[in-house]
């Protein structure tokens, strides 16, 4: 709340001071834009200018101070090589390496190499151990002491030593065997007439040289490093003695072959710069790593300064401007004041001119105006009043002309209403006349299409009076024909009767039989042999007596079905025969009808060719009326078009007197208002 307590004044402030349409605002606010633009270029060019300028010369400095690092690297691996170079030059140590060559094992040499190596750590403290190692796979060390197994012939730095041309050879950092620790070893072939009979060596910590490194003053949080040329970092921050080929800026080093340089790489989510420098005997890349924000410190907080000095100078300069646009401004606000009360009708208002610049002379003007104003007004106030009683004038006039041609306007219009209806009413008659004499033309069509039509009834009512006589005819054929099949049927259905009676009896003489047969076989039996024959013929009686039983049955089956699909016939030949009559006496009574439309169609037909006469002779008298009806209605057009010309020209002339009249009245209302318009000017203080 407190907040926007304290934001609401600063805004209406801000809007009294400063109106967006006023032309202090067209002016303020472009300048400040630009002299913003112009101080943000200013800013940041020589804020860029700054930063690229101490970049250059900060690695310039650092490039410098690698070299140092890179000649003190130089120094101290010359001092080794040059050491490592006489001891293995030592009669003593070559003696060793002779003996045990031949196969001598000499405990007296052997006592004087211990010593000879004594004296060398004695000389060069930051050297761990020093050794001699022969192909014999023999192995003299100073102070550590080697696993039995060590066989020294496998190591790097013996190898490459044997397969040098008599260099010294530093070798890749390694965890050394005897103390854990990362060293590089410095290895010198030791000869013996040209013959190889050994290697010395002597292993130097990391830590020794990263110490060094330390004691030189790298300057602005710069971190030292030396990179081996298989990558492997010799001195470095967090990774000693580790491989350095996975960052890429490393890679990118070791494959460009430059022997100097710089190379931005990221780490942490920091941007960072190392300046690198060669060391031409081993090959090492020994430079300087630094954070762009140390590396820049200075120039950013310059290019701090810089923008608070900008921003301080440029709203003073805005402050600047604003005084200078109200001292330009106040006089045309005063102008402004004196403008708005000649719009409220003041004429008498004076703008005192005090400059002789551009506001002086739009006073000058502004006087000049209200003045030919006020002479205008004058004029026009004058010119009102005589406005104003030249219309009261015509007004009277007006509205009298008016009246007469309201009056005449009213009769001539009665006039032309009446010739105008009866117009109207003689069209109407002479198309209903029109109309008329279409349905009189059409009654006569019709009445000659019914005489055709009732001719047509005629014949088609005679034809089809001969085909009921024929069917008439027809019909009597049939009711004898009927009569006969009924007879027939009749006599059919009688004897299945007597079939009938004769199966049965066939049916008694079977039952007997078959009891005859019966009983003979019965006899057979009581005669024994003798009545086996008569047995075999009794049987045999038997069954054709069952024989004759079913055959009858089934004659009885087939004459009760023909019995009852007779009577059936007969059923239907008593319908058939009572649908007949009722087909022969409908007949008779359509035939009688059809001889009583016949003398109806004759009447009809005498009818309708009068009719057909008198229709003719109205349609010949109906053109005759219809002629007249059309001179009638012609002739009050001719009226009716005239009354309306006439009506036409008297409107016109009433609405041209009324538009005088409302044109007469708005000049005075407008004068009216012209006079009261002028009276708000003051025309004298």
């Amino acid at each position: 709340m407190l907040r926007r307590a304290s934001v609401l004044p600063l805004s209406i402030m801000y809007r009294r001071v400063i109106d967006l349409r006023s032309i202090k605002a067209k002016l303020m606010i472009p300048l400040t834009l630009l002299l913003i633009l112009s101080f943000a270029f200013i800013i940041v060019f020589i804020g860029h200018q700054i930063e690229k300028q101490t970049k250059e010369e900060v690695i310039g400095q650092t490039k410098g101070i690698v070299k140092q690092m890179s000649d003190s690297v130089s120094l101290f691996l010359d001092q080794h090589r040059k050491s490592i170079e006489l001891i293995a030059k030592d009669p003593v140590v070559v003696q060793r390496g002779v003996n045990l060559a031949g196969g001598k094992e000499d405990i007296k040499n052997q006592e004087a190499v211990m010593n000879s190596l004594k004296r060398y750590l004695t000389s060069y403290k930051d050297v761990l151990n020093i050794y001699f190692a022969t192909p014999k796979r023999t192995v003299d060390i100073y102070p550590a002491e080697v696993p039995d197994n060590f066989d020294p012939t496998t190591r790097d730095w013996y190898k490459l030593a044997m397969e040098s041309e008599g260099k010294a050879i530093w070798s890749e950092p390694y965890i050394d065997a005897t103390t854990g620790e990362y060293v590089v070893t410095v290895s010198q072939l030791v000869t013996m007439q040209n013959k190889k009979i050994g290697v010395i060596g002597a292993d130097i910590s990391l830590g020794v040289m990263t110490s060094q490194m330390d004691q030189m003053h790298i300057g602005y949080n710069g971190e030292p490093t030396i990179i081996s040329k298989q990558g492997l970092g010799i001195v470095h921050p967090t990774e000693e003695g580790k491989d350095l080929t996975k960052y890429d800026y490393v890679q990118s080093i070791l494959d460009n072959n430059q022997e100097k340089g710089t190379v931005g790489y990221k780490k942490d989510k920091q941007e960072r710069i190392l300046v690198y420098d060669t060391v031409k005997e081993v090959g090492w890349k020994i430079g300087a790593a630094y954070k762009y924000d140390s590396l820049l410190g200075l120039s950013k907080s310059i290019g701090k300064y810089l923008a608070v000095t900008g921003v301080i100078l440029l709203l003073v300069m805005i402050g600047a401007i604003l005084y200078i646009l109200n001292q330009i401004i106040k006089p045309i606000h005063s102008l402004g004041k004196l403008a708005k009360e000649v719009a409220r009708g003041d004429l008498s208002v004076q703008v005192p001119v005090t400059t002789k610049d551009e506001v002086g002379e739009l006073a000058k003007t502004f006087n000049e105006m209200v003045t030919s104003m006020r002479e205008i007004i004058s004029i026009v106030n004058h010119s009102a009043d005589n406005v104003t009683k030249a219309a009261e004038n015509l007004s009277a006039v007006s509205e009298e002309t008016n009246a007469s041609s309201e009056q005449i306007a009213v009769a001539i219009n009665e006039i032309a209403k009446g010739a105008a209806k009866s117009s109207e009413e003689s069209s109407e008659a002479t198309e209903r006349s029109r109309h008329l004499g279409e349905q009189i033309n059409q009654i006569a069509n019709q009445a000659g299409e019914v005489r055709e039509a009732a001719r047509q009834t005629e014949n088609v009512q005679k034809a089809g009076l001969g085909q009921v006589e024929t069917l008439s005819s027809s019909s009597t054929e049939t009711k004898m024909y009927i009569d006969k099949m009924e007879k027939v049927i009749l006599a059919l259905e009688a004897k299945v009767k007597s079939i009938e009676l004769i199966m049965q009896t066939i049916t008694d003489i079977s039952s007997q039989t078959n009891l005859l047969a019966l009983n003979a076989s019965i006899e057979a039996a009581r005669a024994g042999e003798h009545g086996k024959g008569f047995a075999v013929v009794a049987e045999e009686v038997r069954k054709l007596a069952e024989q004759s039983a079913r055959a009858t049955d089934q004659v009885k089956e087939t004459i009760s079905d023909i019995q009852e699909g007779s009577g059936q016939v007969v059923e239907q030949m008593a319908k058939t025969r009572t649908n007949f009559d009722s087909q022969t006496a409908a007949v008779e009574e359509t035939e009688v009808i059809f001889k009583k439309l016949s003398s109806l169609v004759e009447k009809m037909e005498v009818s309708i060719s009068a009719i057909n006469e008198e229709i003719s002779g109205v349609a010949s008298t109906k053109n005759e009326v219809l002629e007249v009806m059309e001179q009638i209605a012609a002739s009050s057009e001719q009226s009716a078009a005239a009354s309306e010309e006439i009506s036409a020209s008297a409107d016109e002339q009433l609405h041209a007197i009324q538009s005088v009249a409302m044109s007469s009245e708005q000049l005075m209302e407008l004068s009216i208002e012209l006079k009261k318009t002028v009276n708000r000017f003051k025309l004298h203080s």
